[in-house]
């Protein structure tokens, strides 16, 4: 057995054996039962915002139509110095629909980690809610979200589970309805083990005693916010009852400006924090966090490796039979198109997050949003 050989197998077999992993855990895992609370508390609800008149007033009236007593909600606006009418529109829209609110609009533009921060800062409740101004609430997110997080006083947040509405079919969209299929079980299996900060950003509900500042100019949000209150020995919730809606764009430039920006302050969250493989922090510490950063860095690496050995190896027997591994990768990658599935979505994946590996330290805490629509 060649070197060569040995290494093309050894390259196989990492990102086979992390996958198989969730692969068992996916058909392992069912849905939690649902939790409602036995009270509706006091809570907070904090909207980031930077440009988003299309979709403000619709947010707001969202938060008053859910099934939660609208006189235990108030709701803090932070604008990141919006260019267009988000400002007046919330205030507007707070009055509309008696919603208890109020608006801060930040001197400078610093992004939504720094949004998030300030939001929480302000609150002057146990329980707060963070959210994005262009997803809405199944009737009873709020209800199932809390319910979970007021289930065990070790559990220090909860997010809810993205349902994506798709408008115009593509090779993305396609790839993401498939993702999405099989990630909520993904993160139920390791709540259900310790925690998860693969976090939903669009909907977390989080005790404020067990939040921390994130980064602000480093790190996904959510992901940051998970990642800190672990480390103040919280556990943190998947909650697949506590659903959402989000619209995902059919534009392919735009999903993938997204989606990379996405997986690249993923990846640098979970680089910045990499103390946490620790046994301090139990088995997401020792298991859940290490399988995380062999999914994230070595897994896409050696999945590409993988391909162009086999090609090469192959070639050398046939050169047919080397051109045909790329005929079947290039078929496997665009099936997707065509139906959607786990195995095109998953190579996709792998391309996002290779190519996130180079754009991890280029400053993204301050981006453009893709179109903002109502749902």
């Amino acid at each position: 057995m060649t070197l060569l050989f040995k290494l093309t197998l050894l390259a196989t077999i990492i990102p086979i054996s992390i996958y198989i992993i969730y692969v068992v855990a996916i058909f392992s895992t069912r849905q939690n039962t649902q939790l409602l609370p036995k009270s509706q508390p006091k809570t907070t609800v904090v909207i980031p915002t930077y440009n988003e008149e299309e979709v403000i007033d619709h947010k707001i009236k969202n938060i008053k139509d859910i099934n939660y007593p609208t006189e235990n909600i108030h709701a803090i606006v932070v604008d990141d110095k919006s260019s267009d009418n988000t400002v007046e529109l919330a205030n507007q829209a707070f009055k509309k629909y008696g919603i208890s609110g109020e608006v801060i609009v930040k001197e400078k533009r610093t992004g939504t980690n720094a949004s998030v921060n300030l939001g929480v800062s302000k609150a002057n409740t146990d329980i707060v809610v963070t959210t994005d101004a262009d997803v809405t609430f199944e009737e009873n997110a709020l209800n199932y979200a809390i319910g979970r997080l007021l289930s065990d006083e070790n559990i220090g947040a909860v997010c809810g589970e993205l349902e994506p509405i798709i408008k115009e079919k593509s090779f993305t969209t396609s790839s993401e309805k498939a993702y999405r299929s099989v990630y909520g079980k993904m993160c139920t299996w390791e709540s259900n083990i310790h925690s998860t900060y693969c976090f939903n950003g669009p909907l977390i509900v989080l005790k404020k005693k067990a939040f921390s500042p994130i980064p602000e100019t480093h790190g996904a949000s959510d992901a940051g916010m998970a990642l800190k209150i672990i480390h103040n020995g919280y556990r943190c919730i998947y909650e697949a009852n506590a659903r959402f809606y989000e619209y995902i764009t059919g534009d392919l430039s735009q999903q993938r400006r997204q989606k990379l920006r996405r997986s690249a302050r993923l990846l640098e969250a979970t680089l910045y924090n990499l103390d946490l493989i620790s046994p301090k922090y139990g088995k997401f510490g020792m298991f859940i966090f290490p399988l995380r950063f062999l999914m994230f860095f070595i897994a896409p690496a050696a999945f590409f490796t993988s391909v162009i050995l086999w090609s090469y190896l192959l070639g050398q027997i046939n050169l047919f039979n080397g051109i045909l591994v790329w005929i079947g990768f290039f078929l496997a990658l665009l099936s997707g198109n065509v139906r959607s599935n786990l195995v095109s979505s998953f190579i996709w994946h792998q391309i996002y997050l290779l190519v996130s590996l180079t754009r991890m330290f280029r400053g993204m805490h301050v981006w453009k949003a893709v179109e903002r629509e109502k749902v």
